[in-house]
Formats: C-alpha cells, structure tokens, sequence
C-alpha cells in the first residue's frame, strides 16, 4: 500500500468537504464535488481496508493492508495515522462568499 497516495486522495477529499468530523475512528464530513449534488461521505475502516462510503451508495477502497490506523481531533484540525505515517487536515472550511 502507498501511503502517500492514500494521503494525497483524503487530501483532495478534504478540499471539496464543506465539513468533516471524528466519530471513533470513523470520519464523516459532506462532499461538495463541483457540479453534483452534496453527498455525506464516511471514511471505515473494514479489516485490514480503508473505505470509503457515500450516503447515496458507492464505495470505494482507499486503503489495503492496514496494519495500524487511528485518528484524533483537535479543534478544526484531524490527525489521520496510517501504519508509519501521519498526517493532519483542516476539517472546517470558511466560506469565501
């Protein structure tokens, strides 16, 4: 598994997220992809997988051979640790209208 591109893809989630938070070890936030209707997301983990799984269906495998995985919160900020890697995340988007 790469780390880096499974960082780089909840990146790009995050980006496109009106809001996010931690529940367990589960993040949920709402996808506002340009040019389709808001959909609330939640990334699991499932064994040793990462998913992720919209409200209106689809699922997707961001993550295999997970060995070790947890997230913590601080304010606006998720810290996502994924075997040897660690990352954090603004969760709160301000509004730039």
């Amino acid at each position: 598994m790469n780390e880096e591109l499974f960082f780089h893809t909840v990146e790009r989630l995050m980006w496109r997220s009106t809001m996010c938070e931690r529940v367990g070890d589960e993040i949920r936030g709402m996808d506002v992809n340009p040019g389709e209707t808001a959909e609330k997301w939640r990334l699991v983990r499932v064994q040793d997988q990462l998913r992720l799984k919209k409200e209106q269906g689809g699922e997707l495998t961001y993550a295999r051979d997970v060995k070790h995985y947890t997230v913590t919160s601080t304010a606006e900020i998720l810290s996502i640790q994924l075997n040897d890697s660690k990352r954090s995340f603004r969760c709160v988007k301000t509004d730039s209208s």
